[in-house]
């Protein structure tokens, strides 16, 4: 399979991944996504991504506070 944004080799790798739905940030552990050797690119298939969104409408998912590096780039 090639990357849709730039052509390179796609590579099956399980892992986590974060994902935005919603506007809310969710870390999805032990997941099975595609990944671009160039570019870095993660796909996700249909099913994987049904079976995460019926966990998120179904509230199937624990709470749990991670620290969180965050840049401020203001005027300086």
């Amino acid at each position: 399979m090639q990357c849709a944004a730039c052509r390179g080799q796609m590579q099956t790798k399980q892992g986590e991944i974060e994902l935005r739905i919603h506007g809310k940030l969710y870390l999805v552990e032990n997941v099975i996504f595609q990944e671009c050797t160039m570019c870095g690119e993660r796909v996700l298939s249909p099913q994987v991504s049904k079976d995460i969104f019926a966990k998120v409408q179904g509230h199937e998912y624990k709470e749990r506070q991670v620290l969180l590096p965050v840049i401020e780039c203001g005027a300086a």
